[in-house]
């Protein structure tokens, strides 16, 4: 358990307990690492076969299966994306953004210090102390903050297969990246959906896939909503292993379209199951996320880690209404 490892003199979990209740500088983030893809390698040239190793062109193909050129593949293993939820991190400053006119268009840029607990302690939290890709922290790894909930529907605990969010009329999705929640059941996630009104005409973005759940833990499941095709695929992480879901969009669903009148607007969220089951759900929201990225990390060992990020995603949300 994270509660055994040693904290060093600096006690930066307990601290950060502490803080939480005064402070909205802790903030409660979600790790993701890209996935790291195969490189695309040649045996053959046209007209016969290469003499001597396989030649690595340098970029990576679409695929993060293993590589399988030459004989000698011990080394290579697959390694998918990393979305896990519920790292802890004190942050400062709280917001940091400024605005920068480029030949694209408008972006927003920033720049912020996250101090961490313990890479040790990192390592026994829940999913992280499972999963066999994660061992460090790395440079260019991701950190998704909630910069701004936009919707936070109330907790529910009953009896069912499906649990339906209702929005009100007119209500606003052009500011929404992703959903998360936590799920509690011993029933089988079959989707989550967000439905949609565009144009007065139905749309659906059904993020489908299969994870058998805990009746007696809690899973956090984070999933992207903006910017999503058709056929995109994203992790849920639980006790260290990930299960793939696949995007399933309809009539044309965006998020940016849905600018929050009569008939632009977001109609409910669902989360299935494959059957009727108890079912808890809390800390649901709909939020508009910030995007850091690891620039460097000084270590103290088993005191803390000093974390300096830059923020490399971001819009004004005016245009995002306007432009999509």
């Amino acid at each position: 358990m994270a509660s055994a490892i040693n904290v060093g003199s600096i006690n930066m979990p307990k601290m950060m307990r502490h803080l939480s209740h005064r402070s909205s500088q802790v903030r409660d983030l979600t790790f993701v690492r890209d996935a790291i893809k195969q490189k695309d390698v040649k045996t053959t040239k046209s007209g016969g076969t290469l003499e001597g190793p396989a030649v690595s062109f340098g970029y990576e193909k679409s695929s993060s299966a293993a590589a399988t050129a030459g004989i000698d593949t011990a080394y290579h293993a697959s390694s998918p994306e990393i979305v896990i939820p519920g790292l802890t991190m004190l942050q400062s400053p709280i917001v940091s953004r400024r605005g920068r006119l480029e030949k694209i268009g408008h972006r927003i840029t920033g720049a912020c210090t996250f101090y961490a607990p313990s890479l040790d302690y990192i390592k026994a939290l829940d999913n992280f102390k499972d999963a066999k890709a994660f061992a460090e922290l790395e440079s260019y790894d991701k950190l998704y903050d909630m910069e701004r909930i936009i919707e936070n529907p109330s907790n529910v605990s009953a009896t069912q297969q499906t649990t339906t969010f209702s929005f009100s009329d007119a209500t606003t999705g052009y500011e929404i990246d992703r959903v998360r929640f936590k799920i509690k059941t011993a029933g089988t996630l079959d989707y989550v959906q967000l439905s949609a009104n565009i144009g007065d005409s139905a749309a659906t973005l059904k993020w489908d896939g299969t994870l058998a759940l805990s009746g007696t833990a809690f899973t956090t499941v984070d999933l992207p909503i903006s910017k999503v095709e058709d056929e995109d695929k994203t992790s849920i992480y639980k006790d260290g292993t990930r299960t793939e879901f696949e995007a399933d969009i309809t009539g044309s669903f965006d998020v940016d379209k849905l600018y929050g009148d009569s008939t632009n607007e977001l109609s409910s969220l669902i989360v299935q199951l494959s059957s009727s089951s108890a079912v808890e759900l809390s800390d649901i929201y709909l939020y508009k996320e910030a995007e850091w990225r690891i620039e460097s990390i000084k270590d103290y060992r088993d005191e803390y880690m000093q974390i300096a990020a830059v923020r490399v995603r971001g819009d004004r949300a005016s245009r995002r209404r306007a432009y999509g």
